[in-house]
């Protein structure tokens, strides 16, 4: 559900699933559908023997479904999360993030999942790109400090990813968010209806650990993450694909080089594992879901008490 920028590189990715799907894309967009269609007919693999049905509305016929992808827009998904689980059994549910726009949603849907028996997780796959996960094993549950600074895609969009990904490595998830040196402001977020917010943020973990962004209101500049605790340090260059690694005692750099694969490689791998397995790498939504609170709460009213326009949602997505 949700054929956009990101519901077209799951379906692309679903074409080299080897497991034979029948697969129903739902989108209210017309270009949304075209766009995946020609998206996936442009993906040069081959897969299962699949079945594509494409529609505007979820299908009266929707009775069973093994795994649903909800890769809408925060705004609608709660919405469509309840009217999906009117029409349908469904047994394994993935929820793109931001996950819902209000508190309450978080607490209903939760509810509405255990009456259902409805497995779910949230799409934060740092913890299943190979380089990343390697990380669980140098910084397992210890003090980290991560630095995170770039431009290139807005604080709000990218938060919930390296949250999530420091409560992988530490095995903590519980934090306390300092907003105060956020900007007051909000921008417009390149998604039509929802904001972006830029400045400092300061997050502490329950097991000491920090988390400190920085997204600066103007620029391009590329994403740089690092990762250090008192005997290593990692310094990561998305976007090129490497590392700097350092060690104790003669902190001697080596480059490490490292594929990052696309949401288009991820899926494949995260549907095999589901519809085989019954499991899968992400973050449940019950683990996701009180990050988020712990997070978007607290910005929300740091906003508020900076502003004449009183936010009752998360403005993100």
């Amino acid at each position: 559900m949700g054929a956009g920028q990101i519901g077209s590189r799951h379906l692309q990715s679903l074409k080299a699933v080897k497991i034979p799907l029948e697969i129903t894309v739902v989108d209210s967009s017309e270009n949304s559908l075209n766009t995946a269609k020609e998206r996936y007919g442009a993906m040069n693999t081959s897969g299962g023997n699949h079945v594509l049905n494409y529609t505007d509305k979820i299908p009266v016929s929707l009775k069973f479904v093994d795994l649903v992808i909800i890769a809408t827009a925060s705004g609608p998904r709660a919405a469509l999360t309840k009217e999906l689980l009117r029409k349908a059994r469904v047994k394994y549910l993935i929820l793109e993030k931001i996950l819902f726009q209000k508190k309450s949603d978080y607490a209903q849907i939760d509810k509405l999942l255990k009456a259902k028996k409805v497995k779910a997780w949230v799409n934060c796959p740092m913890r299943m790109v190979p380089f990343y996960a390697g990380l669980k094993k140098e910084f397992n549950r210890k003090k980290i400090t991560y630095v995170l600074y770039g431009n290139r895609s807005g604080m709000a969009t990218d938060l919930i990813h390296h949250v999530d990904f420091v409560s992988f490595l530490t095995e903590s998830s519980d934090l306390k968010l300092y907003p105060k040196l956020l900007d007051k402001k909000t921008k417009k977020s390149k998604h039509e209806g929802y904001f972006e917010i830029t400045g400092s943020l300061f997050i502490f973990f329950g097991n000491g650990s920090q988390l400190i962004i920085r997204c600066d209101a103007k620029g391009q500049s590329p994403k740089i993450i690092e990762i250090f605790d008192s005997e290593k340090r990692y310094t990561i260059l998305e976007s090129g694909g490497r590392a700097l690694m350092s060690r104790a005692p003669n902190w001697e750099l080596k480059e490490i080089e490292f594929d990052l694969p696309y949401q288009s490689q991820l899926t494949t791998i995260l549907v095999e594992n589901l519809l085989s397995k019954g499991a899968c790498e992400l973050p449940t939504l019950k683990e996701s879901a009180k990050l988020h609170l712990q997070i978007f709460e607290p910005i929300r009213i740091f906003l508020n008490q900076n502003s004449k326009n009183k936010l009752n949602y998360f403005p993100f997505t």
